[in-house]
């Protein structure tokens, strides 16, 4: 590498890094309070998360009709039920609140907003930075994207020239002190957590862009598919759960477990220009992500097609394995580790690389501000050679 080279990799790294910074500490700190979501949330807030299992359960409609009446505000998206026999029915509004349901009993639980209260409003400072989701989402995105960059010019300018270098890159030297300690932990902890943090980069940019989601599709060999039209012209009108141009959320749900029996999750939206667009994560899926969708239309409840995960195109599949990855919801306890030790590790690489800088900063700024050294005087006259004495040159 020329020197020249160097220098704009250097440049580029630093500087990327210390405007990036605060961004980065961000995301890394809420992912890092994300990581055990799944198993804390609901040992945390049992009375929402947590139902004692019933010999039958409730229709969804009448489930519905529980939520609704409970919460008068906002507009019914979408409805989540689950194959544990412990878990809440959860109810969608359009102001984003959830509504949690005793499917057994038909109790109203409670009501979380989405991204408003606890882990939902990590995970909105997380997604979008609590700004709006499109402004948000696309901060996030091509944070994500230069944050790659960063660790792959940090990667090339460590990279030794010999092996010995190689060993003293990956060795921590406990002896140093002041800046030289600060860079070599900057070097030795980003290159150990360089593989994990660009795994997390790439599986989270794809989830924030849509362009990139969709270049999934080309990458794998694979064509996003078309969704299919509903048998009818949609109308144009608000569509509620007793319209009768929607058939229903008791006959797409009982055609949902017909198709997909015993999944572990399904997921019931309203129509959408005629469409039901209905998934299932089914018991034996890939990992939590791992979407079987089912169309339906929504005024006669037929099926107009359904797409199990299994032969789903590739750049799907691509996309959902890449989100549990991201979430850390496969990989087990191991991965979920992983994933904090490498969040953890960008706070410590922040540090360590601003405080290199600002004291090579001081130490120049020091150096600058000094006095000049004294020079020898030049026209002093010479001083005349010292000669031993003779005796002391005979011994």
């Amino acid at each position: 590498m020329t020197p020249t080279t160097r220098k704009a990799l250097l440049t580029f790294h630093l500087w990327a890094g210390l405007v990036l910074g605060a961004l980065l500490l961000v995301v890394s700190l809420t992912g890092a309070l994300l990581v055990f979501r799944g198993n804390l949330e609901r040992q945390l807030d049992p009375h929402r998360w947590i139902v004692a299992p019933g010999a039958t359960r409730l229709a969804p409609e009448q489930l519905i009709a529980r939520a609704v009446a409970a919460h008068p505000a906002g507009e019914l998206e979408s409805v989540r039920s689950f194959g544990d026999a412990t878990a809440p029915f959860l109810v969608y509004f359009s102001n984003k609140d959830y509504v949690h349901v005793n499917p057994c009993t038909g109790e109203v639980l409670g009501t979380r907003a989405r991204y408003g209260e606890g882990f939902g409003w990590i995970e909105g400072l997380h997604k979008y930075l609590q700004l709006a989701p499109p402004v948000g989402e696309a901060i996030n995105g091509y944070n994500a994207l230069a944050f790659l960059l960063i660790i792959a010019t940090g990667v090339v300018l460590w990279w030794p020239a010999t092996r010995r270098a190689l060993v003293a890159g990956v060795t921590l030297n406990w002896k140093l002190k002041g800046r030289p300690w600060n860079l070599g932990l900057h070097k030795t902890v980003g290159i150990y957590a360089a593989l994990l943090l660009s795994v997390m980069a790439f599986t989270g940019a794809p989830v924030s862009l849509d362009w990139l989601k969709n270049a999934l599709y080309p990458l794998t060999g694979s064509t996003k598919p078309a969704l299919p039209l509903p048998l009818a012209a949609p109308s144009t009108a608000p569509i509620a759960t007793t319209s009768a141009s929607f058939v229903g959320f008791d006959r797409v749900a009982a055609a949902m477990a017909a198709r997909f029996p015993a999944a572990r999750e399904t997921y019931i939206p309203l129509p959408k220009k005629g469409l039901v667009a209905a998934y299932s994560i089914e018991a034996d899926s890939a990992h939590p992500n791992a979407r079987s969708y089912a169309y339906w239309d929504g005024a006669s409840g037929a099926l107009l097609r359904a797409q199990p995960y299994a032969t789903a195109p590739a750049g799907l599949r691509l996309y959902y394995f890449m989100m549990s990855l991201h979430t850390g919801v496969w990989g087990g306890p191991a991965m979920q580790i992983a994933l904090l030790l490498g969040a953890l590790s960008v706070p410590l690489l922040t540090y360590t690389g601003v405080a290199s800088y600002l004291r090579r900063k001081s130490a120049r700024a020091a150096t600058a501000s000094a006095p000049p050294r004294a020079l020898p005087r030049t026209d002093a006259p010479p001083r005349a050679p010292r000669f031993s004495p003779p005796h002391a040159l005979s011994e």
